[in-house]
């Protein structure tokens, strides 16, 4: 049957409440319209129709809904549009992560026109220790122009160290912000399941907690700045038929390698939250040698107190050099663990996001990768670049520019024929009766001192062809070279061993005199006071190309030269790859910042206020107010026309 004399009062009753909680709604909306993450409000209604029928129902009777009922307020929101978003905000923070540190490094190394003669600091160094050279050459024998070379060089070798320096504390910096970062990453991570929780209480107690949800939905986009990540949304049964919603985070299988599978971790699970830390390895012994028997001190690792010991749990465990990252167990706010749930181990690649990005930045060494690094760990390690590669660069410019021209001014006396001379007497050196010249000496030679037992240690037959140790033979004679170092790894010794920017120093000898030897031929038992020979090739070697080899400074890299060309040319190169890598890193972050923003924009035309929707909205409301108002008098002057005015004539 109908709804009744008085049922239409509950229509209007229940249009005029539906109308007041829409503007409400509607209000609220226009409230929130700057506050960040604020997700656009809806009114949820429904029908209210009472079921079921009457014994005696009449086919004349009409069914008529009993008005309308508010069933809640939810959200304007596209999970597609939150996932693609997502996806595109880690590629952001990863490419702005390296940029930034990029920018860092070119703080220091871009040094365009803050020279002389529009060089940069250390290619107007490079320059100037040319010049002194020249200038040496013209003045051979004047004490004062070889000082002036040393002054040259040791201008040239503090900016090696001042390089190498600012090198070194921008690692710091950027160790200093990783680990800040993955405490910000914990923070967020607890905050997500603090909020889980706090919607699932609300979602219990028939609150959808709307505001609560903007709110882990900023905290999820900031988590995906920081690394790939799958929001899965799921019902979670509670008992009795009840259903709440439960949100699970996992990373976003962003390694390349199809057998990992740390790289799908479960972050947050529910009431459950992960915490990252670095991963904890023993401390390794430095003085250990793997070749020999293990014992004494000949242990693998130390203890706290720095005595060597043979099992990894016996060591002192301590941050992993390489940065990795381990994800703990899923714990409750209360401190329980999930059942089950256990601490995993990030691979190299599991991570994909601005916490990848400064990992590398720490880590990446490109060309100076060892082999197993690429074979075993990452195949596409010697294509990244860290500050570690510009520091070895750097490293490697320093360590053959020293190396050659120690090599240069160090050597044995020879005639104008070319061949070595005992530097005391003047006379030849023979060998098998043979003079000995500076190119090597003939097979029948070498065999001849192979021959002889009081020199055939010094020749070595490799793959059949026989070499001299030109060095040891030398010493045997008590023949000395003439010269000597004119760098070294401290100031204070002469050292040329393990030569790189940051030690780099004017060797002990030459800072107390001249050293730099003018020329290596002499003509009976002096040299020529005006022969520059030596010097002469010292200046031919600042521009002479030459290869650069990773493998000179670290072990194990494939040992294929990473540059040809000269000691200027080399830092040029380095700005180079510098700026190429910029480049490149620029481009890509672009990419991504374009995607993401299409996204949001389209993210927004769902989810954000737009003032002329609401002001639609309102005059919906506003009209349905006052339609249902109206109905509500209409009403009651019929109602009251009924009682009051029915039976009566007039």
């Amino acid at each position: 049957m109908g709804i009744g004399t008085f049922g239409s009062f509950t229509q209007a009753r229940l249009g005029i409440y539906a109308a007041q909680a829409g503007l409400s709604v509607t209000g609220n909306n226009i409230a929130n319209i700057n506050t960040t993450g604020y997700t656009r409000q809806r009114l949820d209604q429904s029908s209210f129709y009472a079921g079921g029928s009457d014994r005696y129902y009449g086919k004349y009777d009409v069914r008529i809904g009993n008005g309308v009922l508010c069933q809640g307020v939810s959200q304007l929101r596209d999970p597609y549009l939150d996932i693609r978003y997502r996806a595109q905000m880690s590629g952001v923070g990863a490419m702005d992560a390296k940029l930034s540190g990029l920018q860092s490094i070119q703080q220091i190394l871009d040094e365009v026109g803050n020279g002389d003669d529009a060089f940069g600091i250390l290619g107007a160094q490079f320059s100037n220790f040319l010049k002194q050279l020249e200038n040496l050459s013209d003045q051979t024998g004047h004490a004062e122009y070889d000082t002036q070379v040393r002054s040259a060089a040791e201008a040239l070798v503090k900016q090696f160290n001042s390089y190498a320096n600012q090198l070194n504390d921008v690692y710091k910096n950027a160790e200093t912000k990783f680990t800040q970062d993955v405490k910000t990453v914990n923070t967020i991570l607890t905050n997500i399941r603090d909020l889980n929780t706090s919607i699932r209480k609300a979602q219990i107690h028939g609150d959808k907690a709307l505001e609560l949800r903007d709110e882990r939905n900023n905290l999820i986009d900031e988590l995906s700045t920081y690394m790939k990540i799958d929001v899965i949304y799921s019902e979670e049964d509670i008992g009795g038929g009840t259903m709440v919603e439960k949100l699970t985070i996992r990373l976003g299988d962003a390694n390349p390698d199809p057998n990992s599978k740390t790289d799908s971790s479960v972050l947050i699970d529910g009431s459950y939250a992960g915490q990252f830390s670095l991963t904890q390895i023993p401390k390794p012994n430095p003085d250990f040698k793997p070749g020999d028997p293990q014992q004494g001190t000949n242990l693998p690792y130390l203890d706290a107190n720095g005595r060597p010991v043979e099992k990894p749990e016996d060591a002192e465990q301590i941050d992993s050099p390489n940065f990795d990252l381990t994800l703990g167990a899923l714990t409750h706010k209360n401190g329980t663990v999930l059942n089950g749930s256990t601490a995993v181990n990030l691979h190299d690649n599991d991570l994909h996001g601005s916490l990848q990005a400064q990992r590398e930045m720490l880590t990446e060494a490109g060309e100076f990768t060892p082999q197993d690094v690429v074979q075993n760990v990452d195949p596409n390690a010697a294509i990244k670049r860290g500050i570690p590669y510009y520091q070895k660069s750097l490293d490697l410019l320093a360590r053959q520019f020293a190396n050659v021209f120690n090599e240069a001014n160090q050597g044995y006396r020879r005639n104008s024929a070319g061949n070595y001379v005992d530097p005391a007497t003047g006379n030849e050196l023979l060998v098998n009766n043979q003079p000995f010249p500076v190119e090597g000496l003939s097979d029948a030679q070498l065999q001849a001192l192979q021959a002889d037992p009081n020199t055939t240690q010094f020749v070595t037959n490799v793959a059949g062809k026989l070499t001299l140790d030109l060095d040891g033979y030398m010493k045997s004679l008590n023949i000395e070279k003439q010269g000597g170092p004119l760098f070294s790894n401290r100031g204070d010794n002469n050292d040329p061993t393990g030569i790189d920017a940051s030690n780099i120093s004017i060797s002990a000898q030459w800072s107390t005199g001249p050293l730099i030897v003018n020329s290596f031929v002499q003509n009976g038992t002096q040299v020529g006071s005006t022969d520059s020979s030596n010097i002469a090739h010292m200046i031919v070697l600042m521009n002479k190309k030459m290869d650069y080899n990773p493998s000179d400074l670290v072990a194990g890299t494939n040992g294929d030269k990473m540059f040809n060309g000269s000691f200027n040319e080399m830092w040029v190169n380095m700005g180079s790859v510098l700026g190429n890598d910029m480049m490149l890193t620029n481009i890509q972050l672009k990419n991504h910042y374009s995607n993401a923003v299409d996204v949001d924009t389209s993210r927004s035309a769902v989810s954000g206020v737009d003032l002329n929707d609401e002001a639609m909205s309102l005059m919906q409301y506003s009209k349905s107010y006052n339609a249902a108002c109206r109905l509500m008098t209409t009403l009651d002057s019929i109602l009251d026309k009924l009682i009051n005015g029915t039976g009566l004539t007039t």
